[in-house]
């Protein structure tokens, strides 16, 4: 799961446009588009459905000779080489798609989506990124695990439309700037480490329910702040700290929201799941138009 972050003069309209209406790309010898787009509205939520779709313009395949008894090369340009199925649902700009172990993983869908739609669009005064949505659960433990904090940074950009009023003293001060992105680098020593308290907030923001929010007592120091803006999958956060000498790096995308849906699903029971996915997120980590 992950959000489509749109910069620049890019709406989720023109999202749409390129998904319906894509060029290819090249990367490393190989093509990337999508396939297959529909338009569709369930429970009065319209959202898109497609395939990013890796392919070789130059393919072979070998082939059996009946008559030779040799097997024989033959071209086969654009062969599919493999397909991610994904839905885009500009409402929550939400994106929740496929793995495909050894061809498509989190990154490479990521990166491609965001250079097709980028390159449809001929990359005028607009950028598009995917990032991802953290497990804050997940990430709470890793960050527990760790005996001090020595590097917290992150790169973060503005939402739309949702933000999360943990990190919206953050949002105002960047909408405020007219940023469409911010940096933010906090550095020490391991034998004095930052004085932080990363962990308990996120595994707090972890464990907020509808019913329950999390309100700490004072705003949230800007780095911590940009990391859980980061988990919200609106910028890319690392946390870097110390556990039995070692030193341990810890991303916010590597620990990812994720959901399963059988094999067989149709489009519109993937989006009925997906969505839902989206509402709870929103729901328990109490974030606001």
């Amino acid at each position: 799961m992950g959000r489509v972050v749109k910069l620049g003069s890019l709406t989720a309209d023109m999202v749409v446009q390129a998904i319906l209406s894509p060029v290819s790309t090249q990367w490393w010898g190989s093509s990337w588009s999508f396939f297959d787009a529909q338009r569709h509205e369930t429970d009065g939520v319209s959202y898109v459905s497609a395939k990013l779709s890796k392919f070789n313009p130059e393919g072979e395949v070998i082939i059996a000779d009946m008559e030779t008894r040799q097997e024989v090369i033959q071209a086969e340009p654009n062969l599919r080489v493999a397909s991610s199925t994904f839905i885009y649902i500009p409402e929550v700009s939400g994106i929740a798609f496929t793995k495909v172990y050894n061809h498509i993983d989190e990154n490479h869908f990521a990166a491609r989506f965001s250079d097709i739609v980028e390159a449809t669009h001929l990359g005028f005064f607009l950028e598009c990124h995917v990032k991802l949505i953290t497990d804050l659960r997940t990430f709470a433990q890793k960050l527990r695990s760790l005996e001090k904090i020595v590097k917290i940074s992150a790169a973060v950009h503005p939402p739309n439309p949702l933000f999360g009023p943990l990190w919206k003293p953050l949002k105002d001060y960047i909408d405020a700037r007219r940023s469409e992105k911010m940096v933010v680098t906090e550095e020490a020593t391991k034998e004095k480490p930052l004085t932080t308290q990363l962990p308990e907030h996120v595994e707090r923001a972890a464990e907020q329910t509808a019913q329950s929010p999390y309100v700490p007592d004072e705003p949230l120091p800007i780095g911590d702040a940009a990391i859980l803006m980061a988990a919200d999958g609106y910028g890319d956060g690392t946390v870097k700290g110390i556990r039995d000498t070692e030193t341990i790096v810890i991303k916010t995308s590597e620990t990812i929201k994720n959901f399963s849906v059988d094999s067989d699903s149709s489009i519109i029971e993937a989006f009925r799941i997906a969505y839902e996915a989206f509402k709870q997120i929103e729901q328990d980590r109490h974030m606001e138009h």
